[in-house]
């Protein structure tokens, strides 16, 4: 007869020392995935500053090299372009800029090669994915796109602040004011560094305008609306834009007619993230970012002041902006 020499034991985990342990996980996965997705974040923020430092940057040698600026985009006649197209080659995209056609319309069929190229200079990546192509129905005799849609493009220049901005935010109106105040850039003509009088360091030249052609409300993406412009960089109307702010939810904005009187329509005091249709947004949470002309970048909160925005933006107006 065999006798066990020692007790036998059992080795394991009991029930409730298996849920403590998965509790400690949960809470360890819940405290280190804020950290994983703020650092995400900060790299991609980090990616966006140094598209914005490029695309600055670029302008800065095509001014050096032809002694002005490009219109922010041509209106005018048959052949309307954007400056995007034109600052191709300063941004290592010489075999886009070789196949472009200049003489004929950004979305002429020509033209579907070198615009529907996506460009990775012009995209945040903190902006989601899966960006919706307008359809046959969005687009007119004058503005087709190929069916897979165009290169996106997330930032723009700003050709003036308009009077509705300053009339909703009860600002005055600055002297001389037509239908808007220039930025650094303006429609159908060409500027130099040299008449942004308030300075390089304090004037803006890009800004983020993301998202589009999708349209975003503060934040909520509606179901398949399609914003008529902001197709592209090739897009005139993508990479040149003017300010009028919007309601606060985003769905209606303000509008400047485009002749004397150039009476407005006032929806709203909003400027930043509360929609992408012609409008400053960003997907970094709090603000967006922004270049100035010397080529700086820098953060803008949401809740920055209407007359501090109103003052970086114009190049001429003498205004005090200080820190912001």
């Amino acid at each position: 007869m065999f006798r066990r020499s020692r007790a036998s034991h059992r080795v394991g985990f009991t029930l409730v020392e298996l849920l403590v342990v998965i509790a400690i996980i949960g809470v360890m996965v819940g405290l280190l995935l804020p950290a994983v997705q703020a650092a995400r974040e900060a790299a991609r923020r980090m990616q966006c500053g140094n598209n914005l430092k490029q695309l600055s940057l670029a302008l800065h040698n095509y001014e050096g090299t032809y002694k002005t600026l490009p219109p922010s985009r041509i209106t005018t006649g048959l052949s309307r372009h954007g400056f995007a197209a034109y600052m191709l080659p300063f941004i290592e995209q010489r075999s886009v800029y070789d196949i472009y056609d200049f003489n004929v319309r950004w979305s002429d069929p020509k033209n579907f090669a070198a615009t529907q190229t996506v460009i990775n200079t012009w995209i945040c990546p903190s902006t989601p994915a899966g960006r919706l192509v307008p359809t046959a129905a969005a687009q007119t005799a004058y503005v087709t796109i190929p069916a897979a849609g165009l290169g996106p493009c997330d930032y723009g220049v700003t050709n003036e602040v308009r009077r509705a901005f300053y009339e909703a935010n009860g600002l005055p109106l600055p002297p001389g004011i037509l239908r808007g105040i220039p930025g650094a850039m303006e429609r159908d003509r060409g500027s130099r560094f040299a008449d942004v009088l308030d300075g390089l360091s304090n004037t803006m030249l890009f800004a983020e305008t993301a998202g589009r052609p999708s349209v975003y409300y503060a934040r909520k993406l509606p179901a398949n609306i399609v914003y008529p412009d902001g197709w592209g960089w090739a897009d005139i109307e993508a990479v040149s834009g003017s300010l009028d702010g919007a309601s606060a939810d985003g769905v209606m904005l303000n509008s400047t007619r485009s002749t004397a009187p150039f009476t407005t329509t006032i929806n709203g005091r909003c400027a930043i993230n509360c929609t992408n249709q012609s409008e400053y947004y960003s997907f970094h949470p709090g603000g967006m970012q922004i270049s100035m002309v010397d080529g700086s970048v820098r953060f803008l909160s949401d809740s920055t002041a209407a007359s501090i925005l109103a003052g970086i933006i114009t190049k001429a107006g003498s205004e005090i902006t200080g820190d912001f």
